[in-house]
């Protein structure tokens, strides 16, 4: 594990939609869903904790220290291709960060974002007692 270098960040945050918040559009997001392969505020990523590692976890872009798997997982994201597909999913724009992530549609793209990261094939159902 080690701090997400300049070059990897740089990739990161070029990623569509990644210059602001996921989830309240606020601009120069810092902390990240390594669930999600997204990026938000701080505000936000207090509301992201408070759901559990189980649902989302948080980390900080700057502080914290990052795997390689989580790096890859971050590359394959971004904030344009989650709330896309939550959105086509039948998750509203409107809904609440709980509502967002909490959801059968968000516990199946977290399969997604892994199997793309993974270069496996992307599960379109979730497995049995999967969320």
């Amino acid at each position: 594990m080690s701090q997400m270098k300049a070059e990897d960040l740089k990739v990161v945050k070029a990623i569509p939609g990644n210059d602001k918040c996921c989830d309240c559009g606020m601009k120069h997001p810092q902390w990240a869903s390594v669930s999600f392969g997204n990026v938000f505020c701080l505000e936000c990523s207090g509301v992201h904790r408070s759901l559990g590692v189980h649902i989302s976890f948080v980390r900080s872009i700057a502080m914290d220290s990052w795997t390689p798997v989580q790096l890859t997982i971050m590359k394959a994201g971004g904030n344009d291709a989650c709330n896309q597909y939550l959105w086509k999913k039948g998750i509203p724009k409107t809904a609440s960060i709980k509502e967002k992530y909490d959801s059968d549609a968000a516990a199946l793209y977290k399969l997604v974002i892994k199997a793309r990261a993974e270069g496996k094939p992307e599960p379109t159902v979730l497995p049995p007692s999967t969320k």
